[in-house]
């Protein structure tokens, strides 16, 4: 029944996936890039629902700003998307790739180059354009995915930033019952993708907080991970299976 599951499962993904790529863009050009996040949100509501993955959300959908969440799978990116209107910020580079890059683009992705002053500062004023059009975007500053019991380190720059820029920081947790899910190191993910799919259901806890503002980079930084790591183990406190 697990491979069965997890074939109907893939098929689903690469189709759905390819169709609403095609539709984000045809839609961007008649209908605008809000058009391309409608439809961006459909995919990943969709996706929830095949993948079995239930959702359960603590307290109110997330005011406008700058969302910094923990990361520990590729499975965030689906449920951010389905309470907000979302934009993710990627490597330039990503906007290149055949397909996934014209995608993106449709969806108002901000690409930013670290190795680029130029496009840095670019990046603040495309992160302002997007606030002030009513969309959130979202920042994942563990810079990598972690197993869901705490927090890696955070990266400080685009605390930084939102302190220069006044943007509000909308502080995000995101916490799985069954600790498998956490996609860390050098797990394959073909494996993970195949431990984790073949199963009938999981659950998915997400929490906002309120709008995070401040002049002080480091203080907004100790604000956002104390307020994250509580949320956390009061999840791990409450619905952790095992």
């Amino acid at each position: 029944m697990g491979i069965v599951l997890l074939v109907f499962r893939s098929v689903v993904f690469v189709v759905l996936t390819l169709t609403c790529t095609v539709i984000a863009l045809l839609g961007s050009v008649v209908g605008g890039h809000r058009w391309a996040l409608g439809t961006q949100r459909f995919w990943s509501v969709v996706m929830l629902k095949v993948f079995g993955v239930k959702t359960v959300l603590h307290g109110n959908k997330p005011k406008v700003g700058l969302m910094m969440s923990n990361h520990q799978s590729y499975i965030d990116i689906w449920i951010i998307p389905k309470y907000a209107i979302t934009v993710f910020v990627a490597k330039a580079e990503v906007k290149k790739m055949p397909l996934v890059g014209w995608g993106a683009s449709a969806v108002n992705t901000v690409y930013v180059d670290r190795s680029d002053k130029d496009s840095r500062r670019a990046t603040k004023n495309e992160i302002a354009e997007r606030i002030r059009n009513g969309r959130s975007v979202i920042i994942f500053p563990e810079g990598t995915t972690g197993d869901g019991n705490g927090l890696l380190p955070l990266k400080p720059g685009m605390f930084f930033t939102a302190a220069e820029e006044g943007f509000p920081i909308i502080p995000t947790a995101i916490f799985y019952e069954d600790p498998d899910l956490a996609w860390v190191g050098d797990d394959n993910m073909a494996g993970h993708f195949f431990r984790n799919f073949s199963k009938w259901s999981t659950t998915a806890h997400v929490t906002f907080g309120e709008p995070i503002t401040g002049t002080d980079g480091e203080e907004l930084m100790i604000r956002v991970r104390d307020w994250k790591l509580a949320q956390l183990e009061k999840f791990r406190n409450n619905y952790r299976i095992r």
